[in-house]
């Protein structure tokens, strides 16, 4: 329940930036990972620089994020809560249509979402 709240949450704030005329991002809103695994992992970017990254349908990580030439990508382990360190990783972006991919800059590892759609 938590999750839908945050998710429509995050959508009444993506309209009305849209209606206030500001620019969205296309990396606003919920992706879900592509991946053989059983374990449905989804992450969200919101219009405020937070998100989430949701295992099998829970809060796993709080997320801040910022992106320029880069997206830069804080998280946050839900059991040490916002006060532990979290870990940052910086990632190249490509949106193509439904599909985001990010390719950390360090390890060069790549992973595909899909944009969540009900």
């Amino acid at each position: 329940m938590k999750k839908y709240f945050v998710m429509l949450s995050a959508v009444v704030a993506m309209l009305v930036a849209s209606c206030s005329g500001d620019k969205i991002n296309p990396i606003w809103g919920m992706w879900t990972l592509q991946s053989d695994s059983p374990v449905k992992t989804e992450i969200m970017f919101t219009d405020d620089f937070t998100g989430f990254v949701f295992v099998a349908d829970t809060v796993q990580f709080e997320t801040s994020w910022q992106q320029d030439s880069v997206l830069r990508v804080n998280y946050f382990d839900m059991a040490a809560g916002r006060k532990g360190l979290g870990i940052q990783k910086t990632y190249s972006v490509t949106v193509d249509g439904d599909i985001l991919t990010l390719k950390d800059k360090k390890s060069g590892e790549v992973t595909k979402y899909s944009r969540f759609l009900e």
